[in-house]
């Protein structure tokens, strides 16, 4: 009897435990950088410094982000790229929605915003009875008079000229069938090319793409850097093993966190800035990306 009640206190202690430690990551945020060597990137672009971040899910650093904000402006960017899923794809979450679009206008005062589509945007303005608040969303990001712009790329390319070379940013917006739990679609190179053309391959081409489970294909069609979100880290990360689940839900997942590189392409899957639904973080703290060029 006593060693029941032994096991029942330490489950209980280890409980306790887990759910202040994911409080406690919920708070905080690190800057994670990484150094990018391709030969296609220009040298007038190879100082240029890129912030990235996913999966922000209406998650306040401060009541209005002021910490992120701050912490953006103290990285000086030259643009900005969102991964993906910034906001919550449910009525309940209107009003901080609303705040999380304020808060990437703000963004827009420091400097361009390329923004990819995550599964939560796609839902919201897919879906009948979430189109009003997209529109609110969108509106509030679109209309803000910044000093910068905003690039919402819904199966869209940008070219960014630097003297006479220039790289090439696309978003990949993939149907809600793609995220479909407990199963996996597949995606052909040729039906990325449906939605975003082919690729130059002597250009430097950036594939914002919100599911990294496609990695294979989005090299395959030509990208020379994939910047993915969506999986969370995994939300629990162990030594070794890495991350435990993904939002799917899919147990260890093969592509969790960090730099998965083949041949001269490299995906950065970034475990993002927030949770919902499950808001679960151990040995996972959120983070904003910079990318530099080498």
């Amino acid at each position: 009897m006593k060693v029941l009640l032994y096991i029942l206190i330490i489950l209980i202690v280890l409980i306790i435990v887990i759910v202040l430690e994911s409080i406690r990551e919920h708070k905080i945020f690190k800057v994670k950088t990484y150094i990018i060597s391709n030969d296609k990137v220009p040298d007038s672009f190879r100082k240029k410094r890129i912030v990235v971040f996913s999966d922000l899910h209406n998650t306040f650093y401060g009541d209005k982000n002021e910490k992120i904000l701050s912490k953006i402006k103290a990285l000086k960017p030259d643009i900005i790229i969102l991964a993906g899923d910034m906001p919550v794809a449910n009525s309940e979450n209107r009003e901080n929605n609303l705040k999380t679009a304020g808060f990437i206008a703000k963004l827009l005062d420091i400097a361009d915003i390329y923004y990819g589509v995550g599964n939560h945007e796609k839902r919201m303005a897919k879906l009948e009875h979430l189109k009003a608040d997209w529109e609110k969303y969108i509106g509030i990001i679109s209309n803000y008079n910044g000093k910068h712009k905003l690039y919402y790329l819904d199966n869209k390319k940008i070219s960014l000229n630097y003297d006479e070379s220039r790289i090439n940013i696309y978003g990949l917006d993939l149907e809600l069938s793609y995220y479909q739990r407990f199963s996996k679609k597949t995606l052909s190179p040729e039906e990325i090319s449906g939605n975003l053309g082919i690729p130059n391959p002597d250009e430097f081409n950036i594939l914002i793409a919100h599911n990294p489970e496609y990695f294979k294909s989005y090299i395959e069609w030509g990208a020379d850097l994939i910047l993915s979100g969506h999986v969370h880290g995994g939300m629990v990360r162990l030594p070794i093993i890495g991350g435990v689940i993904s939002p799917k839900p899919e147990l260890f997942p093969h592509f969790d966190y960090g730099q998965y590189k083949k041949d001269n392409s490299i995906m950065i899957l970034s475990n993002g800035l927030g949770s919902h639904s499950i808001k679960l973080r151990i040995n996972n703290i959120p983070e904003i990306l910079l990318i530099e060029f080498d």
